[in-house]
């Protein structure tokens, strides 16, 4: 009992990570109908600031918000160019465009940071076990559980309960309208692709813990972020939520009852709720008039 409750939690932190990876996605994809894959660039990014940072003596809570705002930083140079020049035009334009920019940095990231294996020092404080069931769970794994939890209703709370999500949905809806009312649009979609990155950039950080940062890791990350997204059903949160619950448990398990197909097995899930739920986990409301 003791093994499958440990298991269990390794299932929830790792699905911390995809839910605040598909999150940062999501939040571009819904809000902006801007297809973004260069988020996996930002995850890697971030992964190594985490390495780099925790490995240099540094007060270690700051890798965070660090990693946060050099991601979120690239998001915003990015945002002014080229992705401003792009909002309007078809998704295969924008796909071609990020697509590429993510192979860019991918090379320069590896010429950057080397192309081995990095795996990042656990603070000091986060270090160690705690017993669950006699059994041992490493405390960092619960740090990730807690802080990705918190930051993901974080998230909600503002998308969904401010005026300035609200405003963000009004520009979606209808631009035009939101600029009669004097609000510069760019700068929300501005801040929007900033936020996104930046949840990409400490998602890296975080997960630099458990995953380590090695070049290919930005491809593996996105293509896992983009079925929580598509599989939980576009534009909503708690689709997302339940997409990477159900995408990280069916990964985690997998791996421990056959893990010489655990990513086939997990792909196959997804693959048939996919096929039985087109629209997704959860379908977006849609009113008719």
């Amino acid at each position: 009992m003791g093994f499958y409750a440990v298991q269990s939690l390794n299932a929830l932190s790792f699905s911390m990570l995809l839910l605040l990876t598909g999150l940062g996605l999501s939040v571009v994809l819904n809000l902006m109908n801007f297809v973004n894959l260069t988020h996996g660039s930002f995850f890697l990014l971030g992964a190594y600031i985490g390495v780099y940072w925790l490995a240099s003596g540094a007060p270690w809570w700051l890798a965070f918000p660090v990693a946060f705002v050099a991601a979120g930083l690239a998001g915003f140079l990015l945002e002014r160019f080229p992705f401003r020049q792009f909002y309007a035009r078809t998704h295969l334009m924008q796909v071609l465009l990020t697509y590429g920019l993510s192979v860019i940095f991918a090379d320069l990231m590896r010429w950057g940071f080397g192309a081995q294996i990095l795996s990042a020092e656990i603070p000091e404080a986060l270090r160690g076990v705690v017993f669950i069931m006699d059994m041992p769970f490493p405390i960092y794994r619960l740090f990730i559980i807690g802080f990705g939890a918190a930051l993901a209703f974080a998230l909600w709370f503002v998308i969904d309960r401010t005026i300035w999500g609200a405003v963000v949905r009004a520009c979606v809806t209808d631009r035009g309208f939101v600029e009669t009312l004097g609000l510069d649009t760019r700068r929300i979609f501005t801040a929007v692709l900033v936020i996104s990155a930046g949840l990409g950039g400490i998602s890296g950080a975080l997960g630099a813990g458990i995953l380590s940062a090695y070049p290919g890791l930005d491809e593996e990350v996105l293509i896992l972020a983009l079925i929580v997204v598509v599989a939980g059903g576009l534009g909503t949160f708690r689709g997302t939520v339940l997409s990477a619950l159900l995408l990280g448990f069916a990964m985690t398990f997998s791996k421990v009852w056959v893990p010489e197909f655990s990513n086939v097995v997990a792909l196959a899930v997804m693959a048939a709720l996919l096929v039985a739920l087109p629209e997704g986990l959860v379908a977006r409301k849609v009113r008719q008039v």
